[in-house]
């Protein structure tokens, strides 16, 4: 069973925050030493605790001096460059939480342009559809296009260099009508370009399975 996730935020109670400033302490003590012991490395930690100005120091040498002052004779931009404070820490994960949201929001678009792409090619109308709609799906399916075109380049390119025939749509894996599929005919007007060959009728009427568009455009 997963440890559950501690919400880093201020521990209002003393005793409680207490408890963990001993527990944690004490691990990031141990870290150190095992750090030092198990890499060879000089080590040094400074710990202060909450309201107090004495701090509690562990050093891998006799002297903690003799870590410290490598140390700050380095330039700052160097002695800065992998130190992390709350501020910071908490500033890096807003960034990775927001990356993320963007990244799922993305793909939240993609799929919803598959599936609107899906019933276009089963003949949609694309009457009150925004232009910023019809825009991502032009470019849904250049970009599907392709990567058909890259695939059949680089099938051409095994072929040849195997000895064999002349390539055929099912060698590709793809339906005929993707080959000879252009810009003129993908959003042409007001209604969807309809392919010249294949069936793509989805005869269970499920508008929401989209899985059969896989055919049409591999990745």
């Amino acid at each position: 069973m997963g440890r559950v996730k501690v919400k880093l935020a201020w521990i209002e109670k003393d005793s409680s925050r207490n408890i963990t400033y001993k527990k944690r302490k004490n691990g990031l003590l141990k870290k150190v030493r095992e750090l030092s012991a198990l890499c060879d490395v000089k080590a040094c930690a400074i710990i202060y605790p909450w309201g107090g100005n004495v701090p509690e120091v562990w050093s891998s040498t006799p002297d903690p001096m003799d870590v410290l002052v490598p140390f700050m004779q380095k330039p700052e931009l160097e002695r800065r460059k992998k130190m992390v404070n709350q501020v910071r820490f908490l500033q890096q994960q807003i960034m990775k939480l927001e990356e993320h949201a963007l990244k799922q929001e993305k793909e939240n678009n993609e799929l919803e342009n598959m599936v609107l792409l899906g019933q276009c090619l089963k003949g949609k109308d694309l009457h009150g559809l925004y232009l910023e709609t019809i825009s991502s799906l032009n470019w849904l399916v250049d970009n599907k296009l392709k990567l058909v075109k890259e695939k059949v380049v680089k099938k051409k390119a095994e072929m040849a260099a195997n000895g064999e025939g002349s390539l055929t749509t099912s060698a590709v894996g793809m339906h005929g009508w993707c080959l000879g599929f252009n810009e003129h005919n993908v959003i042409g007007g007001e209604k969807f370009g309809q392919p010249s060959c294949g069936n793509i009728n989805n005869d269970d009427g499920d508008d929401d399975n989209i899985a059969w568009l896989d055919g049409f455009f591999p990745d």
